[in-house]
């Protein structure tokens, strides 16, 4: 399942979009900004006729409604993607109105489309035929989960080992088989509810491979699908630990977490023995004007809260052929690159009056 393009006519700027994964919903989180106009059917109450009788018996039935947007709210834990705007064309035009879109909704967006929102559709649409990745950091006590999104890491929740003080060997192992029992029954109803393809299995020490064995003996096939590396940590820690050494990206070569890790690691190396790279929106747009950008990188939440601006100095960067990527604010880097100031340059030369 993938989000799918059902119509685009350009000419009068209308996507009609189907949305089926929860990075669907966050990507048109990121596409729908206050003013632009979406199309979708809801379900009202018929209005009454006559006597008020029996208000509880009215039936909902299918209105199409266009509301200009006020507000976008993306609430990941529900999978809900709240629009709230008036309405400009259907029933009680001017009221307000708000759309709750869920996976399996159909909507149209009507907007003067840039080259960010453009290359965010086609990127939702091709991500979504890449395989999904499930990450497990284990260790002798926990082990914690996260499906791999577009926007960051979906932690699912952690598997606890009890300790009981002091005790016997067989004891021990026989905690251990019940803690490896409910990880595996746990990883087997995630890739089945998500579709995954690989799960990545790291952490310190053996824990691991016992549970790898473990899986050979006992659930054949959730072990041809996993994957072992090494991680200093179990945990949250752990998981973030496995995306840094680059091993969903070995799993995954397209994974954009991955790639969006790798390129604040890189800027940050640049950054610190003062080589070609410079942060912050003066410093980069002087940067841009000189000609001097190679690979430019923004945050979602900048350009989503300084459209304008921001998007002009884009569009300049791709004049001079500078490559252009968007940052999720979902997850460490991202939020890296907001305390840089949101936007950053990979030079090709450092230029006059640079600021390193």
């Amino acid at each position: 399942m993938n989000l799918k393009i059902i119509h685009k006519d350009l000419k009068h700027g209308k996507i009609k979009l189907a949305l089926e994964t929860l990075d669907d919903l966050w990507h048109l989180q990121h596409l729908i900004r206050q003013g632009d106009i979406v199309t979708a059917t809801t379900f009202r109450r018929e209005q009454e006729t006559g006597d008020k009788i029996r208000p509880e018996r009215m039936e909902k039935i299918p209105v199409t409604l266009s509301i200009q947007v006020e507000n976008v709210e993306f609430h990941k834990h529900s999978n809900r993607l709240r629009v709230l705007g008036k309405i400009v064309e259907g029933p009680d035009t001017g009221k307000h109105h708000s759309f709750s879109f869920e996976l399996g909704s159909v909507l149209t967006i009507t907007k003067e489309w840039n080259p960010e929102d453009l290359r965010r559709v086609q990127e939702a649409v091709k991500a979504a035929h890449r395989p999904r990745v499930l990450l497990v950091a284990i260790d002798d006590s926990s082990a914690d989960l996260a499906v791999v999104r577009q926007y960051g890491l979906d932690e699912i929740g952690t598997i606890t080992r009890p300790r009981a003080g002091k005790r016997y060997s067989v004891e021990n192992e026989a905690d251990e088989k019940k803690f490896f029992h409910r990880l595996a029954e746990a990883i087997k109803d995630v890739t089945s509810r998500e579709n995954i393809k690989t799960t990545i299995v790291a952490g310190p020490g053996f824990t691991k491979d016992s549970f790898a064995s473990f899986l050979r003996e006992n659930f054949p096939e959730l072990a041809k699908d996993i994957r072992l590396g090494d991680a200093s940590y179990g945990g949250g820690a752990g998981l973030y630990e496995i995306v840094r050494r680059g091993l969903v990206e070995y799993v995954s070569k397209e994974d954009r977490l991955s790639l969006e890790t790798s390129l604040m690691e890189q800027f940050m190396g640049e950054i610190a023995k003062e080589g070609l790279a410079t942060y912050g929106i003066n410093e980069v747009e002087r940067a841009v004007d000189a000609g001097a950008v190679e690979r430019l990188l923004v945050a979602d939440e900048l350009l989503r809260s300084n459209q304008e601006n921001v998007s002009k100095i884009l569009e300049r960067a791709r004049k001079t052929r500078a490559e252009v990527l968007v940052i999720s604010t979902e997850h460490d880097a991202g939020k890296q690159l907001l305390a840089l100031g949101g936007i950053a340059a990979f030079l090709r030369f450092k230029f006059e009056n640079q600021n390193c």
